[in-house]
């Protein structure tokens, strides 16, 4: 099982979701390029496999939580929407 952050705070929805958009946005699409939270990050246009390795690795630390390999799954990341809720949802389990 993965190891969750120890913090009894909630976390915001909305402000995880754009931590989540700002990282995208600023380290895996070229210069001017933006997201929506339901826009399909795996299917090849938006961040590849490399991508992805750098956003787990992101929210794992941005959030503070290991990311059980079991986890790391499409079903988790198929976009931003999706990965906020995982994200909040491991955070606070």
């Amino acid at each position: 099982m993965a190891e969750r952050s120890t913090s009894s705070e909630q976390l915001d929805p909305r402000e995880v979701e754009s931590r989540i958009v700002a990282f995208i946005e600023g380290e895996l699409l070229p210069p001017g390029s933006t997201i929506q939270p339901d826009d399909d990050l795996l299917s090849g246009e938006i961040i590849d496999s490399l991508g992805a390795l750098r956003l787990a690795d992101f929210v794992q630390e941005e959030f503070r939580f290991q990311l059980d390999p079991t986890e790391f799954v499409v079903e988790n990341f198929q976009n931003v929407a999706v990965l906020t809720g995982f994200v909040c949802r491991t955070c606070t389990s």
